[in-house]
């Protein structure tokens, strides 16, 4: 009977006696969350996620007041195949094997097999796969070591990774956090009908367009459109109290990284990208207007050129983060980037036009330096090459057709 025992002194951990547990409501809100964050995967997978993560919560509680204590769990990430968004996910009849990351903050609770062995083998079993969970323990402050030691497979692994937990954001949380959750779920209730719907269906399914598009019964541009709509007036809105909250180390204060707002920091570049397309055909509906000088013709096409050619870099995977640091105001390097990355249909005399537009661009957009792109390309033919520039994003992009973005 040692292996009965054995089974049953597992099951008792997990159960949790001793932990307070969440609400109803917190517990269907945090198995949403974690659903929401993998939809990249395959049905049965993103249950097998969200069922092994709740587990592991609720396995690694404190329930002792004295020592030694358990330290607590800060978050769970997961790591790995399974973590590539660019990689598809398919049905093939195999059990999942899962990596997944913890973080706790206490030193001798790291890579204790008595605790760590136990919920290993217990979620391997309530999953029903042979060995589909490899479970790796750190502390919170270990990331930056690795990163320091210049470790960089333990470092890509950790960027881009997929949070499945925060104790930071997630339910159940202390006051202030559940005040400023009410502040979002308030603001959001005033969006307009479309992007309210959008952003909720969001929130209740993560990143999926063709689920929104149905849902609202409109296309996917447009549920993307409206989507970006809902989470730029947000962000708009709540200032400060939007910013990130976790306590993973080196998000800094980004919007991507806000968990309360956008489940993955991918999701908010996806979101992005449609918003950055709308705000270049709003700077290029102005290109032709009669009498404009060539100062203000030259400046329009350089903001409609990097802003289409950032919006399809985001659709290629690349982040705003990225595209900020690698690209910033260079056109030329925006268009040599996204050709690389299969942007077809560009004029020849487009790659001639970037490289004196990129120089306007990034050296203070002055007279005179608008007067050397037009000796480089008169004003007619500059306008044609940045319209041609849009239409081949658009196309390739899916948002042709979308209107300019109004406040541009």
């Amino acid at each position: 009977m040692p292996g009965r025992r054995s089974t049953v002194r597992a099951r008792r951990a997990l159960a949790g006696l001793n932990e307070p547990q969440p609400t109803m409501a917190e517990a269907g809100e945090l198995r949403e969350s974690v659903k929401a964050r993998v939809v990249h995967l395959i049905h049965r997978r993103r249950f097998e996620v969200e069922r092994a993560a709740r587990l592991l919560r609720i396995h690694f509680v404190n329930r002792r007041g004295v020592a030694p204590k358990r330290g607590t769990l800060h978050w769970l990430m997961l790591v790995g195949n399974y973590a590539d968004l660019d990689r598809p996910d398919r049905e093939d009849g195999c059990y999942t094997e899962l990596e997944i990351w913890a973080f706790v903050d206490h030193e001798a609770f790291k890579g204790l097999n008595r605790y760590w062995g136990i919920a290993r083998r217990a979620v391997t079993r309530e999953i029903l796969g042979p060995a589909p969970l490899t479970l790796s323990v750190f502390t919170i402050d270990e990331p930056e070591r690795f990163r320091a030691r210049g470790n960089q497979f333990l470092t890509s692994r950790y960027d881009n990774g997929i949070i499945l937990y925060d104790r930071a954001m997630d339910a159940p949380r202390d006051a202030k956090a559940e005040a400023i959750h009410a502040q979002i779920a308030q603001a959001a209730a005033t969006l307009p009908p479309l992007p309210r719907e959008a952003f909720h269906t969001y929130r209740r399914r993560g990143l999926d367009y063709h689920s929104i598009a149905i849902w609202l019964e409109i296309s996917e541009a447009e549920a993307e459109m409206h989507l970006a709509e809902a989470l730029g007036t947000l962000l708009a809105a709540l200032g400060d109290d939007a910013l990130p909250r976790s306590l993973r180390p080196r998000l800094e204060a980004h919007p991507r990284h806000n968990l309360d707002l956008c489940h993955r920091p991918q999701d908010f570049d996806r979101i992005l990208a449609v918003a950055l397309y709308r705000r270049a055909i709003a700077f290029a509906a102005h290109l032709d207007a009669d009498g404009a000088p060539g100062l203000i013709v030259v400046s329009g096409a350089a903001h409609a050129a990097e802003f289409a050619l950032k919006s399809y870099l985001l659709r290629k995977g690349a982040s705003d983060e990225w595209n900020r640091r690698s690209i910033g105001l260079d056109i030329e390097k925006a268009l040599a980037c996204a050709a690389a990355e299969g942007l077809s249909d560009i004029r020849p005399t487009m790659a001639r036009l970037a490289g004196p537009l990129a120089r306007f661009h990034m050296n203070g957009r002055t007279s005179a330096l608008a007067r050397e792109v037009e000796a480089a390309m008169p004003l007619p033919a500059i306008v044609e090459n940045i319209r041609t520039l849009l239409d081949a994003v658009g196309r390739a992009t899916g948002y042709r057709g979308l209107p300019a973005e109004e406040d541009a």
